[in-house]
């Protein structure tokens, strides 16, 4: 390999390196901002009971009135505004692995599981913009019982690689749907508008790993990475990774 080859080999490793180092300090972000925000919410709560007893007062002068509806209806916006904020912290602390309960297992709602991850994922523009998300849930949704970190770590995984196969693509789109199959298998399916999720692309071997014994270090790509962490999330928590020229296809077992 040349060198301007290996340069451009390492360009993606060090911007994912480089992005994963942010990620390890999250728990620590998410924690320092925690507490400004409660501080400012309960802020927010105290001036609203405090303009809502103005408000019950008698008062003949009209402009102190008015005066006084426009500033709580300013206190409400500003309100929406803190809760959304509240709401992406805790979305993103959500993501944050908590190493003690690693190996923890819990009943899972997968189509919320799903719409959260999908909404953390919008975080990332070009999904948000750019993408058209056509998302397909059963009205009643399934419950597993499994550790939700190795599957929120596959989940994860396969939508990295749904958005990144789409970032060149002529009409960026993903579809993503969830179903049971046999009364107690969930199969929850990704596909991605023209891209090749085969194992021959992907350099996956027929057991399902990816194959880097005498390849360069860095030859991989990370498409070839996320797959390798979905399919080793998956297979910790006894599910399964199935891959078609055209999609991701995940399936666990559900509560009977």
């Amino acid at each position: 390999m040349s060198s301007d080859d290996r340069q451009k080999a390492l360009h993606g490793p060090v911007r994912y390196f480089r992005d994963s180092l942010i990620g390890r300090n999250a728990k620590g972000i998410v924690h320092n901002m925690n507490s400004p925000l409660q501080v400012l919410s309960m802020q927010i709560e105290l001036l609203g009971m405090e303009l809502n007893q103005l408000a019950s007062l008698e008062c003949d002068n009209q402009e102190v009135v008015s005066g006084i509806n426009q500033a709580a209806k300013r206190l409400g916006q500003l309100e929406d505004i803190v809760s959304k904020i509240n709401h992406l912290v805790k979305l993103v602390g959500s993501r944050v692995v908590d190493e003690d309960k690693q190996e923890e297992q819990a009943p899972v709602m997968i189509n919320q599981l799903l719409e959260e991850t999908l909404e953390f994922w919008k975080s990332d523009l070009f999904f948000k913009h750019k993408v058209f998300l056509n998302l397909h849930l059963p009205d009643a949704s399934p419950v597993v019982v499994t550790n939700e970190q190795h599957l929120k770590d596959a989940l994860d995984s396969v939508l990295f690689a749904c958005i990144e196969s789409q970032r060149k693509a002529a009409e960026p789109r993903i579809d993503v749907s969830v179903s049971m199959e046999g009364g107690s298998k969930v199969v929850m399916s990704f596909l991605a508008n023209g891209a090749s999720f085969s194992a021959n692309s992907l350099g996956i071997s027929q057991n399902g790993t990816v194959d880097i014994k005498g390849r360069h270090p860095f030859s991989f790509t990370l498409l070839d990475l996320a797959m390798e962490v979905a399919r080793a999330s998956m297979e910790r928590i006894k599910g399964e990774l199935l891959l078609a020229d055209d999609s991701i296809v995940l399936q666990l077992y559900a509560m009977s």
